[in-house]
């Protein structure tokens, strides 16, 4: 099920419209803090120059010395200024708060080093039950960087509208980043949007580290060819996509994670990552993310970190299916009344023609086969319709009141000999169309499953 070109609800889209706009303003805000930073910098540059020159003029050289330690002095509290305008303005792009969606779980642990890598991630609603997750990793530190993590955040933010393919919102923002930041300030990173009904995700990947997709005892990484952010004209990303299935986990995270180098100048890496997160991938996704962390930590052993360290997981877990219930008389007229339920649950998530078309067919079978041969007519007695639908599957189990069959006891009519018998003919076509069919012991209750096309 593709989301190419749907707009998402108004009230989503007047949020992010305000949320663009309000990011716009704090990179102003930022970009004139850091020209003012800068400008006291290079006054204190003239300043220290001046000094130094009157020192080898013959000026008194204590005097001298005493004015060139008041000068390092401030040039100190400068950049310490300059650190905590970065570090506090890096915050402000950071996501208040994780999207809820039935059957999705978000975590994200966020370790960020003294100097300010500038990195960030992002997690948010796009409408249409789908959600984009993000992660990036700004190359340099400090002022500079921050403004390149405004420029880009603000560039996600705006293609991102109406638009549901991650190569499309890259390539614009590539462009973006491009004509706003210089060539030293390029960016890495990884763009999935995750449909929460079909549970596809679609995903590029500039130059980042790919993230770990855990599938039960498997582990795989989510590679796709793509170039760095903000330097190429064409960055060539590659968009791929995956079917992913309930319990599915994934695990994303910035390159400060696996190159962080410990007192014996060995990096964590990714093998190590990896195995930890196979270890733990029984438990709670909290606690595998906190035990990352603590394991991250414990390699380093006290040497200072210098690098940031971003930490994003998401579970898929299932989502307890709705049953819906329907009992009718033994009336053929009550079909419709049943076809309508059904048929409008598979409309409203999206399950295609012929799919809707085969459910039909074996639910029309089903139904008029309880009425007839089942309880035979008599409409004191009733037809039971129970049923289910979400993005996996159909679900639908029809009951009577009649005496109950053998079905393998019913001739073929496939078979040469059995082709003038009148019997048979339908479960033939339930089989057909349905993905799996199962009748009670008694044989008076059946259960088809209809498989969603996108998961078959």
């Amino acid at each position: 099920m593709e989301k190419e070109s749907r707009s998402p609800l108004t009230n989503n889209a007047e949020g992010k419209k305000a949320g663009e706009v309000s990011n716009r303003s704090e990179a102003r805000a930022l970009q004139t803090e850091l020209n003012r930073a800068q400008s006291m910098i290079e006054q204190l540059r003239e300043e220290l120059e001046t000094v130094r020159t009157r020192s080898t003029q013959g000026e008194d050289a204590k005097d001298a010395l005493v004015k060139l330690s008041e000068e390092m002095r401030k040039r100190d509290l400068v950049g310490e200024r300059e650190l905590a305008i970065a570090r506090e303005f890096q915050k402000r792009f950071l996501p208040l708060a994780l999207p809820r969606f039935d059957g999705v779980a978000f975590a994200v642990r966020y370790l960020p080093c003294a100097c300010v890598g500038g990195d960030f991630y992002d997690v948010f609603d796009m409408g249409n039950d789908c959600v984009g997750i993000l992660i990036a990793d700004i190359a340099g530190r400090g002022l500079p960087a921050a403004l390149a993590t405004a420029v880009t955040k603000t560039g996600f933010d705006t293609f991102r509208q109406n638009e549901y393919s991650p190569k499309v919102i890259m390539e614009k923002t590539n462009v973006h980043v491009a004509k706003s930041t210089v060539n030293s300030h390029f960016i890495t990173a990884f763009l999935a949007v995750l449909d929460v009904e079909t549970l596809k995700v679609k995903y590029v990947n500039a130059c980042h580290p790919s993230p770990l997709l855990q599938r039960g005892e498997t582990l795989e990484l989510l590679d796709a060819e793509g170039l760095c952010c903000g330097i190429f004209d064409e960055p060539n990303y590659e968009e791929r996509q995956l079917q992913l299935e309930p319990g599915d986990r994934l695990i994303f995270y910035t390159r400060g994670l696996v190159t962080a180098v410990n007192a014996d100048g060995k990096p964590y890496e990714n093998t190590r990552l990896c195995e930890f997160a196979q270890a733990r991938r029984q438990e709670p996704l909290d606690d595998v993310l906190d035990g990352l962390m603590g394991d991250f930590k414990a390699h380093l052993d006290g040497v200072e970190q210098t690098d940031d360290v971003i930490l994003v997981g998401v579970e898929l877990r299932p989502v307890a299916r709705e049953e819906e219930r329907i009992v009718i008389p033994s009336d053929p007229q009550q079909l419709r009344r049943v076809e309508s339920a059904v048929i409008a649950r598979l409309q409203q998530l999206n399950y295609g023609e012929r799919a809707i078309f085969a459910v039909r067919l074996a639910l029309e079978e089903a139904v008029v086969n309880a009425i007839k041969h089942g309880n035979k007519m008599d409409k004191a007695k009733k037809v039971t319709v129970t049923f289910s639908v979400d993005s996996r599957e159909c679900r639908i189990t029809i009951t009577d009141e009649g005496a109950g069959f053998d079905p393998d006891a019913v001739p073929d009519p496939t078979m040469e000999e059995n082709l003038e018998v009148p019997h048979g003919r339908g479960l033939v076509l339930i089989r057909a169309y349905m993905d799996d069919v199962t009748f009670t012991e008694k044989g008076n209750g059946v259960t088809m499953v209809k498989k969603a096309p996108w998961t078959t």
